[in-house]
């Protein structure tokens, strides 16, 4: 990333006369923003002339689409805002796929959208297009600035409200609008401080886990956005419970951890659905659980309809809506598992007794999975193995693409990052 701290002058403070580029500009570092992703484009030239100052680097792009990729993957790996920006109307209508992936991610990215000129509106100006409802469905806030002098209050919230609704806003400014001078003062970013979850709540659930014989984590993106890994930790290993991880959301919890079982869902684990399928008390703990994420694979409908299910969710509108639910907890995932966990720490739990007995029969079917993932040398569905019959006098080997997998996990570091395609399907 680009470190710029050192020589960024300070934010003005109190209400000062500007133009409307400035005000938008030094938003965005009140906001620390350091990188937006995009091409370069008349719409914003203005603006763009004072980013350097401000320690803005514009990263160029080849398509806009890469740009919003590219914000999406900076907030998922940062933790800050993604910006992506682009030329009025193409160069817009180009990142509405990557707001989309961006948004089931709940990627806090700010999609800056310069707009054809005021006096062209409806007359078919330059490049003119209808950019709001591009990107109503994929959205979490869109600030549209309808006078220059409000340019600072929209740019402000677009960020505030993407870091507290976890997920893309766009930020709508009609080219002429980055011209001209106001007086207007840079607001401060706000964030919101999210809790446990209720009393009650935690209650219920520390009481539900105090009786559970056979309690399984299933540790979602909450887990890695709300930076709660070690606290999913602590009480997976109170528990003695086995821990499933969400879809795409490996980094959830350590690969390495004994109580580790690998991901539910499309091409997940064995292991992890054979293990939940056992389970009478599930926390699902910044999960959605999701219809892709908790898909049946490998002939298993191992999703347990008779558990008693735990949801701890930042967004309550999540909260039962695809699983029913035994107790729902509107919480940050990091506190509420600390919540949960110090409830549990002096008392006697059912599952303490059989404890070895579950941590045996944990090892016993991640081994069975990775024995059975041993024998995966080639593809097994009817069109491959025809493939194979009729190759069979050619010489070379046949390789899986799982297998191809374990062996580039054996070189990789351990805070590699993958990105993977579909191409093979």
């Amino acid at each position: 990333m680009n470190d710029t701290t050192a020589s960024k002058p300070a934010v003005p403070a109190g209400p000062q006369k500007m133009t409307p580029s400035e005000a938008f500009v030094e938003t965005m570092a009140a906001n620390g923003v350091t990188e937006i992703f995009g091409i370069m484009g008349s719409a914003f030239m203005d603006a763009m002339d004072i980013f350097a100052p401000a320690g803005i680097k514009l990263i160029p792009v080849v398509h806009e689409q890469g740009a919003g990729h590219m914000a999406d993957g900076y907030a998922r790996v940062s933790g800050r805002h993604g910006v992506v920006i682009g030329q009025n109307g193409p160069g817009i209508s180009n990142c509405v796929t990557a707001i989309a992936a961006a948004y089931w991610a709940h990627s806090p990215v700010v999609m800056i959208t310069p707009e054809t000129g005021t006096m062209g509106m409806g007359l078919g100006g330059f490049q003119e297009a209808n950019q709001l409802p591009m990107f109503q469905e994929f959205t979490k806030y869109q600030g549209h600035v309808n006078n220059p002098k409000r340019m600072a209050e929209y740019t402000a919230r677009c960020f505030d409200r993407a870091m507290s609704e976890m997920g893309p806003t766009q930020l709508n400014i009609p080219r002429d609008y980055f011209y001209g001078e106001v007086t207007c003062e840079i607001p401060k970013p706000m964030r919101v401080e999210r809790g446990a979850g209720g009393e009650n709540s935690l209650n219920a659930a520390a009481d539900l886990l105090a009786n559970a014989k056979f309690p399984v984590i299933l540790a979602g993106g909450g887990v890695v956005m709300g930076d709660a890994v070690a606290e999913c930790q602590a009480l997976a290993e109170r528990l003695g419970a086995p821990v499933v991880t969400g879809y795409l959301r490996n980094d959830a919890f350590p690969a390495s951890h004994a109580l580790w079982c690998g991901p539910l869902g499309y091409q997940g684990s064995k292991a992890a659905m054979k293990l939940i399928a056992q389970a009478d008390v599930v926390v699902a703990l910044g999960s959605r659980m999701g219809p892709f994420g908790t898909l049946a694979q490998h002939g298993l409908d191992y999703w347990p309809k008779d558990a008693k299910i735990i949801q701890v969710e930042a967004d309550h509108t999540n909260l039962g809506l695809v699983k029913k639910i035994t107790v729902g907890i509107h919480g940050d995932a990091k506190a509420s598992a600390q919540a949960m966990l110090q409830r549990l720490q002096s008392r006697a739990l059912v599952c303490d007794g059989n404890k070895a007995a579950r941590a045996a029969t944990i090892a016993a079917e991640k081994a069975a999975w990775e024995k059975e993932l041993d024998g995966w040398t080639h593809e097994r569905d009817a069109y491959s193995l025809d493939v194979i019959e009729e190759a069979k006098n050619e010489a070379g080997n046949w390789l899986h693409p799982r297998q191809v997998l374990r062996e580039l996990e054996k070189a990789m570091p351990p805070r590699a990052m993958v990105s993977t395609d579909i191409g093979n399907i």
